[in-house]
């Protein structure tokens, strides 16, 4: 994937890739983007928490700043709702795309230039924009990931003592994150920067949305998970890990219906998305009661 480059404005480049199809939206598609994201609540969850912190739909500040893209249902350049978006920052996340317009925002990511660490979000979408970018550097397609929710209270006991973790534990639990990244995805999280993983660690416990159980006797972290994006109508669990000392002794699905406590008490849907091949943690979910909302996909770059 080429680096993003400055000889030419990012509405010129979409301009002409996509023929006029893709713009970038300002803050004068703010409203329009919000009534967009509401369709789809759990699926949205991640670029609704980042367009309600930033408070508009305009680019972000600087080079690299995250920018959104859209597609009016008139077709025309300016105005009209929106019938579909994509989010381009670190990740590249459509919202609402069918394939038709996933093809269409893939080749202004291509024109854009701008290296992305993973393409996420509904499957078809997500497998489309990346065909029509032409990169072949990822790492891994994961094309198949049940995005899951759930409304009502856990369906089994919580398992007692996981709770918010604290900043004088940042330690322990950045090692713990860090270990179910790298098990999770193959490679190391510092790879992408070790200031910006930290701090974002460090952001999550400050706003209470790191929650961990710990070993009275040793003080280790035996459970761990995150809330990754918040709104008033969704909470995304991510990171969910349990010490590799741990396993096998049923931490899992009690450990996660207590997060889907706490998580209720903020939003009335958690939501959360995992791998096809990990049916042990599919069945844990199942356990507390977690429904299939249809799949996700993930590119990693």
């Amino acid at each position: 994937m080429p680096l993003w480059s400055p000889s030419a404005s990012a509405d010129s480049r979409l301009a002409r890739a996509t023929d006029g199809a893709v713009r970038v939206l300002t803050g004068a598609d703010t409203h329009a983007l919000h009534q967009l994201l509401e369709k789809d609540l759990a699926a949205n969850v991640t670029v609704t928490a980042a367009v309600r912190q930033r408070g508009t739909a305009e680019r972000g500040k600087g080079r690299d700043g995250a920018l959104l893209l859209g597609i009016d249902n008139d077709g025309a350049s300016t105005g009209g709702q929106l019938a579909s978006a994509c989010w381009v920052g670190s990740n590249i996340i459509p919202v609402g795309a069918d394939a038709e317009s996933a093809e269409l925002y893939g080749a202004a990511a291509r024109a854009l230039r701008r290296r992305v660490s993973s393409i996420y979000g509904r499957a078809d979408a997500v497998l489309s924009l990346f065909e029509a970018t032409g990169w072949g550097n990822h790492r891994e397609v994961r094309a198949e990931q049940p995005l899951m929710t759930i409304t009502g209270g856990p369906q089994i006991t919580p398992l007692q003592g996981v709770r918010r973790s604290r900043i004088e534990e940042f330690p322990a639990v950045e090692r713990a994150c860090a270990a179910m990244f790298a098990e999770e995805l193959g490679f190391s999280p510092y790879d992408h920067g070790a200031s910006q993983y930290r701090a974002r660690i460090r952001g999550l416990i400050k706003a209470g949305h790191s929650l961990v159980a710990v070993d009275p006797e040793t003080r280790q972290i035996t459970f761990k998970a995150e809330f990754g994006a918040v709104t008033d109508e969704v909470i995304q669990i991510q990171g969910v890990w349990v010490n590799p000392d741990w396993r096998g002794q049923g931490l899992a699905a009690p450990g996660m219906a207590a997060v889907v406590e706490r998580g209720l008490q903020l939003a009335p849907m958690v939501s959360l998305y995992v791998n096809s091949w990990n049916t042990a943690a599919i069945r844990a979910y199942e356990r507390v009661g977690f429904q299939r909302d249809g799949t996700y996909a993930t590119v990693l770059f």
